[in-house]
């Protein structure tokens, strides 16, 4: 069973949101530690034990000095932030007394009075709030004794979530998972950074060490951002930790919040994974294939050339745009190098309909399971063979058409825009002869989102919009 999420453009993470940061805690078992919100999109977390042995060069006769520093040990903790973080949040509580410092990719300790800067401490925790930070490996300096808990979370652009385990006929959400010792684990997440290079995970312990690596591969080629993951359960409680690099070379880092606790054995009052006390299914032949220990290079299609063209209607009106691409693929396998095109420039008054919707496609030669050309992006699952060039046609005309294949007709869907305020916006877009140009992102290529594409042509709406009227086209019922 593999589960299938939404393709990237539908998602409700998009690249520029920012997230809201909550600030409960949930105590762990010594009760002067907690930790944060498990929603929060972790760089580190992790707990331990500082001693309370002095440092010799921490000890000094300068008495105007001895108040900035902390009898025990120093901890530096790594965290690498990547490209596209908007903020990052540093935060350590500790049963003792302690000294948080910062230490900056350049390896300067960073004053907390700076502007881009903002502290808080409460109930034996410092929390510390920078704004626009430096991409790089950052370090988390923690000087004192006693028990502790540090914690680094970033808003930005990378959001890796949403992972489940699933087993025969349930699916185990992270938060409540409790496997078996030694038991063969499967699960899938997503990660939506469109920027992502390479990317690993790893079962950690709560002190943030390394147990073991997790076997990764792409769940689908077409779809560079949701994962399968392979795991033996590890003796002992873990976290999951990914890891990996961005197309600038710069290292990113998130944690799971959840620590799971395997059990010993299978609980005498467990219930069966298949209903009906049907007998288990045997673990997947494939187990191993395509998967990887270690760090994983995301898989993309590359795009050779492009091109693109007015689409015309049966009666010779210009109604959208016909785009013609070449493609090649680095590994055999199942692909949809889906297109999207929406305007260069969109105002905040936009409503969408002059985003571009597919309408026909057609491709050569024709990949495996496919029985038409024109089929590609509509059903089936074509497979592509690595190094052969195949060449793409798609036709797509705004949002607002709408395209029967039974009926082998148009309507419009204009009564969707028909609310008071949308609609006069909806007009001046559709019926405007300004002339624009479309940017083009093609789904699991290297010209997907990021890469900044535009048609060369441009386009005036006004014009696709006359051509429907002119054709006689009806609105949608």
């Amino acid at each position: 069973m593999i589960l299938n999420f939404a393709r990237p453009f539908l998602l409700v993470f998009p690249a520029t949101a920012i997230l809201l940061v909550a600030t409960a805690f949930i105590p762990l078992s010594q009760p002067v530690i907690a930790q944060e919100d498990p929603n929060q999109q972790y760089i580190t977390l992790l707990t331990g034990k500082l001693s309370d042995e002095t440092r010799a060069d921490e000890t000094r006769a300068d008495e105007t000095r001895a108040d900035e520093t902390r009898a025990g040990e120093t901890r530096d903790i790594e965290v690498p932030v990547e490209v596209g973080v908007l903020r990052v949040f540093f935060s350590a509580r500790s049963s003792g007394d302690f000294k948080l410092e910062l230490i900056s990719p350049s390896g300067r300790v960073i004053p907390l009075t700076e502007p881009n800067i903002a502290v808080t401490e409460s109930n034996g925790k410092k929390t510390v709030a920078m704004w626009d930070p430096r991409p790089g490996l950052w370090k988390m300096r923690i000087v004192g004794s006693g028990d502790f808990t540090a914690a680094a979370w970033a808003q930005g652009e990378l959001y890796i979530c949403c992972m489940q385990f699933f087993a025969r006929n349930l699916i185990h959400q992270l938060d409540k998972f409790q496997p078996v010792r030694g038991s063969r684990q499967q699960a899938q997440v997503y990660a939506s950074g469109f920027n992502i290079e390479a990317l690993e995970f790893q079962a950690i312990s709560e002190q943030g060490e390394l147990i073991a690596p997790l076997k990764i591969r792409q769940s689908d080629y077409s779809n560079p951002y949701n994962f399968t993951l392979l795991m033996e359960t590890p003796n002992q409680p873990f976290r999951i930790r990914a890891r990996g690099r961005d197309t600038n070379g710069k290292q990113f880092q998130r944690v799971f919040f959840w620590l799971v606790r395997p059990l010993a054995s299978e609980p005498a009052n467990a219930q069966p994974d298949v209903p009906g006390g049907a007998q288990p299914q045997p673990q997947p032949q494939d187990w191993d294939k395509n998967a990887v220990a270690g760090e994983y290079k995301i898989v993309r299609a590359q795009i050779t050339n492009w091109s693109d063209e007015p689409l015309l209607s049966e009666k010779g009106n210009p109604i959208g745009v016909r785009l013609k691409y070449s493609i090649r693929f680095p590994v055999d396998g199942q692909y949809s190098p889906y297109p999207q095109a929406f305007p260069e420039r969109i105002p905040n008054t936009y409503t969408g309909a002059m985003n571009l919707r597919l309408y026909r496609s057609h491709v050569e030669p024709l990949p495996d399971g496919l029985q038409s050309p024109m089929q590609l992006f509509f059903s089936g699952r074509p497979m592509f063979k690595a190094g052969v060039t195949y060449n793409m046609t798609v036709e797509m005309i705004p949002g607002y058409a709408n395209y029967n294949e039974q009926k082998k007709s148009f309507c419009l869907a204009t009564r969707s825009y028909s609310q008071q305020g949308i609609r006069e916006r909806f007009e001046r877009e559709v019926t405007s002869d300004g002339k624009v140009r479309f940017r083009l992102s093609f789904s699991g290529t290297d010209l997907e989102s990021r890469t900044p594409v535009l048609t060369e042509n441009t386009y005036a709406p006004g014009v696709w919009h006359r051509s429907f009227m002119k054709d006689g086209v009806p609105e949608c019922p």
